[in-house]
């Protein structure tokens, strides 16, 4: 059934020059029947399966797991439960290892020489079509069960930073006649901040769930979180607005 739901949005004002007028909030409504939810590279193990995991398999200390599940469970799974019930249409958007000879891309050597791994191996399925994708041991790619995908979600397979390039995501979107899309997953300063950049650039209305995120934290600045803030600044002054999950999860349950 559609509806309208209506979002306390935050954005911010990079103006005047010397003294920004800073952030500002500003009641949105969105149309269910046009709007998506998309979750980019959501997949964490479960705590009960970490003892099974090696733990560079992550790529994660056990500081940042610990803080990125605490961000999947409180805030990610709920606002997807939400999602869900209201019917709007669910699409994940996840790392994966085509055969495209990405070992011999700019993009794979970066992350060779930034993070350490080899994409080919890393972000491996044993599901996948052997044909179109290189397949064997998932070591990053695996889901918590409150965030597993469903057989009717949408499941769009990306092979660098931004979900568009490359895939089939902009056409699911044309086809659902989204005008509207929410956004969770990680990382705002990397694959998900690159989706979200060019959802704008597609004339998409872009609505981050702000606590649903998190970007690459330097260990000493874990903690506080910094970067993450200041990548939701960049994100409210140049891309789109910022909705609380509480927020959203609220203005779902009240009436039309």
């Amino acid at each position: 059934m559609t509806r309208s739901i209506k979002l306390k949005s935050r954005y911010y004002r990079w103006f005047p020059a010397d003294s920004h007028l800073g952030y500002a909030e500003e009641i949105i409504s969105i149309d269910t029947a046009e709007t998506a939810f998309v979750l980019v590279d959501v997949y964490l193990p479960d705590k009960k399966n970490m003892e099974a995991v090696d733990a560079e398999k992550t790529q994660l200390s056990n500081k940042e797991y610990e803080l990125k599940y605490d961000i999947a469970v409180n805030c990610i799974a709920p606002a997807l439960q939400m999602a869900r019930k209201i019917n709007l249409p669910i699409i994940y958007v996840t790392n994966s290892t085509p055969k495209i000879a990405m070992g011999n891309s700019e993009f794979a050597k970066k992350l060779v020489q930034a993070q350490g791994f080899i994409i080919e191996d890393e972000f491996r399925e044993d599901i996948t079509d052997p044909l179109e994708y290189l397949q064997g041991e998932e070591k990053q790619i695996c889901f918590m069960e409150s965030l597993k995908p469903r057989s009717s979600d949408i499941y769009i397979r990306k092979h660098v930073y931004s979900g568009f390039y490359g895939t089939r995501l902009e056409v699911v979107l044309q086809n659902l006649h989204v005008t509207n899309i929410i956004f969770v997953g990680f990382r705002i300063d990397a694959c998900l901040g690159s989706t979200m950049l060019d959802a704008l650039y597609r004339n998409f209305k872009v609505i981050l769930l702000r606590d649903c995120t998190l970007a690459c934290e330097l260990p000493e600045e874990l903690e506080e979180m910094k970067f993450t803030k200041r990548m939701l600044l960049w994100f409210e002054t140049l891309v789109g607005v910022t909705v609380d999950s509480k927020d959203f999860i609220g203005a779902c349950k009240s009436d039309k």
